[in-house]
């Protein structure tokens, strides 16, 4: 399971850092606005540990998770995910 190390609210929107999983070949990024919310797919993502979520709008809070993909076999992720408060 990915771990989130970082988020950082800038200009360009929310940058979202994350472990390297071994032998993953693609990550998954989702976004939520609330705990209670379900899970929105947000980006697939290869050769990086790191996204910006450009479409994050001033004032929101969201709670972002990643998952890792090899082929058909895909990780877990955090089901609470981190909460980002107060962007840019």
């Amino acid at each position: 399971t990915p771990k989130i190390s970082t988020t950082k609210s800038t200009r360009g929107g929310v940058v979202i850092s994350y472990g390297k999983v071994t032998g993953a070949k693609s990550y998954r990024i989702y976004r939520k606005t609330s705990k209670s919310a379900d899970w929105v797919k947000l980006a697939d993502v290869s050769g990086k540990t790191t996204y910006t979520d450009k479409s994050a709008k001033k004032g929101t809070t969201y709670y972002y998770t990643v998952r890792a993909f090899n082929g058909s076999y895909k990780s877990g992720y955090s089901s609470n995910g981190v909460k980002i408060k107060d962007i840019y």
